[in-house]
């Protein structure tokens, strides 16, 4: 029973450690126009996902056990949030351009 308690702990505090990558996007979302819209709950899924094939692409040592995790999905999320943010918008821009353009 201890096992499923630490377990559920760990998992409601690596859900909580996206809390930066979410941040991020929903500032995005308030500060682009609506045209250009990122949904904010997908995209920090998806730096989620990314941080964690970055961990174990580069082999990330959890010396902690799964307490350590929090701290590599807190700062893999905000980082890769801060990267591909400019990228998508970019990305954006282009598709509603081109949208435009061939109306």
């Amino acid at each position: 029973m201890g096992i499923a308690i630490f377990a559920l702990v760990v998992i409601v505090l690596s859900i909580l450690s996206a809390g930066p990558g979410l941040l991020i996007w929903s500032v995005a979302e308030k500060w682009l126009p609506d045209r250009y819209y990122l949904p904010p709950v997908r995209m920090t899924a998806l730096c989620i996902l990314l941080s964690l094939l970055t961990a174990f692409a580069i082999n990330l040592e959890l010396e902690g056990g799964g307490i350590s995790m929090i701290m590599a999905i807190l700062f893999l999320t905000a980082i890769w949030s801060i990267f591909l943010l400019p990228f998508a918008v970019l990305l954006k821009y282009l598709l509603v351009k081109q949208r435009e353009k061939n109306t």
